[in-house]
Parts: structure tokens; C-alpha cells; sequence
């Protein structure tokens, strides 16, 4: 599968290298010589110098052949043309524009009907949702959710006194009364897929799936408690506060404070919501915690455009007393690492969910959630199975997937959820997680019959 990727900033090289992972042939063209030669020294792919709406450079980029075109240039405009000529010029059966204006498609999007482009993914939009089932989750802990299921992943660091350390993995559900799996581990920064015989050690990152109620059980083992917040304070009246506060019901807004220090941003959010204290405010005078009792709030949201911002206010605000914070990271997801040390809860990478957005789509039609582990060497996707796939009748034991992934969780056609042992027999319907090794994605899709939408397209 042939992808062409255009724009070598941070969201192209981080798709390009999942993408690479996966054994995809991929080639990044940019107008900058120095993001090409960037580029092509951190992803094992071919990258040129050209425009994205130059016909012959994108000739010259391969695109006359490619099975999919994805935009991610900082330029609405720029993504919108290209995409277009891709589709029109280069009959590409699979286009991808990465869109933040809303005068392009408003607050509800407008699907494929926009030149004929197959995806428009919005990078604000899709941050603001995440961060809005983060807070419904009630827990800020990298928890991680999927679209068909209530299977909840989540990370667990194993400390010096932890349950699980020294323990094998096969034994560790036996030690805690909880319905869950251990389906990656992280050690010394790299990441596999354990086996029932490997042992946990100190320092280790565990990733779990569990169903929902098991949740408080297996936190608790470890020292940690869930909460829902009920008073939500928001620093930043940015695009992605506005996407948040539309998807969050107008009953709690009264229990929101929005602070920002631009009078004029402030004055339009307060029209847009009348039931939400906007505060127009320094965040960095220490003085706006007193005067408005931030210590009493169950979650400070940090929103604001300044990544830098962000992460001091969120780790002050732990210190202060608020209960949970989190972080937007817009710029640099290097500072993701930094969240254990910094005491905040959650640091969420607008570059990283956009990517997941956009891997998702490219997987196929069947898969409705994906998400990266440990720097992307670890995938957790959800699909469904369909009646004409092969695996439909088979039991897990009989699904060799060489130590390389795992199913990890089923979700029923009636909406029952469970751990699946080896002795389930996989139903047309049933909704699969699959935790796998980045490394081998492709025969882990190929084993479970999981196709792109390019591929689909083009058959």
C-alpha cells in the first residue's frame, strides 16, 4: 500500500513512521528542504521537496499511483487544493485533509461532500472530544476508551511496593478481585506484548484492559481512586474550549469557570455561554486562585495555546489543591513523558490524537477506535467482525498470533462486554479489541482479515 503524505511537520512524520511500522510504502513531499531532510533522517521513507498543489511535483511524488493522499500542512487552504487534486487529477481512491477552519465545515462537519475528498479530520475538534470522555470517565490516568465498548485500557506503573511487581503475569488476576488483562508491557522503554510466563517487574508500565466496574478495584490495589468532577475549571478560551463546552451538557455549566486574559475572547464566550463564569484573568497571578476559590474545584482543564503554560498551571494546580488536572499539549508531546513528575493527572497531545483520528480511518470501515501505546510501539484497535470473515467460528486458541497481539476484550452484539479466555468461539458482530505490536500490524490485520479503506477502494 502506497501513501502519500503531505507536510513533514510533526503530525506527517509521527503518521509516517506508525505508518512505515506497519510495512506501508510511504513518501512525504514538503516545501521546506530542511522538514524533508528532517523527515527522512527520523522515518525510514522517502520524502521530497515540492508543492502540494504543483501537479508536477505531486507527479513526481508518486501520486499517480498512490492508494491514499493525506494533507497535514499547516494550511487549511493548501490541504483542501491538494486533496482535491489528488482526487480529481490523480483518481487517488483514498484523500485525508487535515481542516481547522470552521467556515469550511462548520461546527458538524461536512463528510466527503467537500471536493470530493474521501476525510476531513478536524485536529481541534477530535483533542476536544477526547478530552471531554476523559472527563466523563472520571479518571485522568491515561485511561483510554473505545467507540463500540465500555472495555476501558488504561496504564498502571508498577512501584517498588506495587501488588504486581515480581509477579507472573498469569497469576497477577488471581491476587486481585477484578475481570481484567494485562495485554502490554512497557520495560526500560521498550514494549511487548507479554506471555501468561513473563514477570512484572519494578518500573514496568503495564497496559490493561478491564471491564468498567472493575475499574475502582484494580485503581485501589494500587493506591489510586477514581472521581467524576462536578466543578470544572478551564484556563484558555481557545477553539478546543469552545468544541468541549458544546459537547458538555448545559445543565453542569454552572459549575464551570472559564479564565482567559483576552478581554474581547472573553466577552464573546460569555455570550456563547451565559450559565459559564468567564473570568477575564492572568492565570499566572497567583492572586486568581485566592479571589475565586480555584483550591475548591474537582478539575482545572489547561487549554490555552502556550504548551509551556499549560504544564506549569496544571502542576500548580495540583499544588494548590485541586483535585485532577490536565494538560494540552499542542506543540511538543516530549512533555507527555514529564506528567508522572509534574503530579498532573492527564497530558493529552493534540498531535497524537489526530494521528490516532486519522490511523483509524485508514484502517478500514470495520474499525471504530485505534490508539498508540508507549511512543507507537503498541496499537489497541477495535473492530467489528463481519459474517464473511474467516475467523467468524474459530476460538482464540486456534488464532495464532505468535506472541505478537492479543484480543484483548469482546463486545456482543447485545452490547455485553467481556475478558475473553482461549475457549471463545468469535461470532459474526461481536466487536474485538486487539492490543498488538506496531512491528506487526500487518500480520496481525492480514491473520484477523482487517483491510484498509484504500484497499477496500480499490478492489
Amino acid at each position: 500500500m502506497k501513501i502519500v503524505i503531505l507536510g513533514a511537520g510533526r503530525r506527517g512524520v509521527r503518521l509516517a513512521k506508525h505508518l512505515t511500522e506497519e510495512n506501508k510504502d510511504v513518501i512525504i513531499i514538503d516545501e521546506d528542504i530542511e522538514d524533508v531532510n528532517n523527515a527522512m533522517a527520523k522515518v525510514d521513507c522517502l520524502a521530497v521537496k515540492g508543492s502540494g498543489t504543483s501537479l508536477e511535483d505531486l507527479s513526481d511524488a508518486g501520486l499517480a499511483d498512490a492508494d491514499a493522499f493525506v494533507a497535514l500542512t499547516g494550511s487549511d487552504e493548501t490541504n483542501l487544493v491538494s486533496c482535491g487534486i489528488a482526487a480529481s487529477e490523480f483518481k487517488v481512491p483514498l484523500t485525508i485533509a487535515s481542516i481547522r477552519n470552521l467556515t469550511y465545515t462548520g461546527y458538524n462537519g461536512v463528510g466527503n461532500s467537500l471536493m470530493g475528498i474521501s476525510h476531513i479530520v478536524n485536529p481541534t475538534q477530535e483533542v476536544a472530544q477526547y478530552i471531554y470522555q476523559d472527563v466523563e470517565r472520571g479518571i485522568y490516568s491515561d485511561i483510554i476508551s473505545f467507540e463500540n465498548s465500555s472495555l476501558l485500557l488504561y496504564n498502571v506503573y508498577v512501584e517498588k511496593e506495587s501488588p504486581y511487581a515480581n509477579q507472573m503475569v498469569k497469576e497477577l488476576r488471581k491476587n486481585i478481585n477484578a475481570n481484567f488483562i494485562i495485554a502490554a508491557l512497557q520495560r526500560n522503554g521498550v514494549a511487548l506484548v507479554p506471555s501468561g510466563d513473563t514477570v512484572v517487574r519494578t518500573g514496568d508500565t503495564l497496559s490493561l484492559v478491564a471491564q468498567e466496574e472493575s475499574v475502582e478495584n484494580i485503581l485501589s490495589s494500587v493506591g489510586r481512586k477514581s472521581m467524576k468532577a462536578t466543578r470544572i475549571a478551564i484556563v484558555g478560551a481557545t477553539q478546543v474550549a469552545d468544541f468541549l463546552l458544546r459537547s458538555i451538557p448545559q445543565y453542569q455549566h454552572r459549575d464551570i469557570v472559564l479564565i482567559d486574559m483576552n478581554r474581547e475572547v472573553c466577552e464573546k464566550m460569555a455570550i456563547s455561554y451565559p450559565n459559564i463564569l468567564v473570568l477575564n484573568a492572568d492565570i499566572t497571578n497567583e492572586t486568581v486562585f485566592d479571589e475565586e476559590n480555584l483550591g475548591n474545584y474537582d478539575l482545572m482543564l489547561c487549554l490555552t495555546n502556550n504548551d509551556e503554560l499549560n504544564i506549569i498551571t496544571a502542576s500548580y494546580a495540583k499544588h494548590f489543591g485541586i483535585k485532577n488536572s490536565l494538560a494540552l499539549v499542542n506543540q511538543n508531546p516530549n512533555y507527555i513523558r514529564m506528567a508522572s513528575h509534574l503530579n498532573i493527572d492527564s497530558i493529552i497531545s493534540t498531535q497524537d490524537v489526530t494521528v490516532d483520528s486519522l490511523m483509524r480511518f485508514m484502517h478500514g470501515q470495520n474499525v471504530s477506535s485505534i490508539h498508540s501505546l508507549f511512543d507507537g510501539q503498541i496499537e489497541a484497535f477495535e473492530f467489528e467482525v463481519t459474517d464473511d470473515n474467516p475467523i467468524v467460528g474459530l476460538a482464540l486458541k486456534d488464532i495464532d498470533m505468535r506472541g505478537k497481539g492479543i484480543i484483548a476484550g469482546v463486545t456482543k452484539k447485545d452490547g455485553k462486554t467481556l475478558i475473553p479466555g482461549g475457549l471463545y468461539v468469535i461470532h459474526e458482530g461481536d466487536v474485538l479489541i486487539t492490543v498488538i505490536e506496531r512491528k506487526s500490524v500487518d500480520f496481525i490485520q492480514n491473520l484477523l482479515h482487517v483491510s484498509s479503506k484504500a484497499e477496500k477502494k480499490k478492489d
